[in-house]
């Protein structure tokens, strides 16, 4: 009987000491978007992560969603493989981005600092299509304030940009 009382104590000594007792909870931080293209009046949506060929002029309509469960958000990044093949057109005026996210915030190059316990947020942008590019790429970089190596969140969208035939 006492063995079996030594082996119980055992693992649960085990099991409570593999625990993180902390209190603290991270999570990897979220991303999803919803992207409709818009040309010359007609509108195509895209699935999660999936966008066809575009033309110069065509304009993507992004609306995005980030959020993290447990640990508030940091930063969220916008980028081009190349800057001149495409435009970021923010749909909100600057002062009214600027309520939501914290200095230095830049909002030129795509950069969005988040202000303390914000874990959740939505904003829409356009992308325009400006110049011929075979392999450009539009990546988001999400990362939140967790301690652990999962505490960023990077999601790559490619797709060519051909010329007007």
């Amino acid at each position: 009987m006492k063995l079996q009382h030594f082996i119980l104590a055992g693992f649960l000594g085990l099991v409570f000491s593999s625990c993180d007792l902390t209190g603290r909870a991270e999570s990897t931080p979220h991303f999803g978007f919803r992207a409709m293209r818009i040309v010359d009046g007609d509108t195509t949506f895209f699935m999660h992560g999936q966008i066809d060929t575009l033309t110069v002029g065509d304009t993507i309509f992004f609306e995005t969603l980030i959020f993290s469960e447990f640990s508030h958000l940091q930063e969220f990044r916008i980028s081009r493989s190349r800057t001149g093949s495409a435009d970021l057109v923010w749909l909100l005026p600057q002062d009214t981005l600027n309520k939501y996210f914290a200095n230095p915030t830049d909002f030129d190059n795509g950069i969005f600092r988040a202000q303390e316990d914000f874990y959740d947020f939505s904003f829409p942008f356009q992308f325009v299509a400006k110049e011929a590019d075979e392999d450009l790429t539009l990546t988001f970089f999400i990362q939140n304030a967790g301690s652990r190596d999962f505490n960023t969140t990077s999601v790559p969208i490619r797709t060519p940009i051909k010329e007007k035939e």
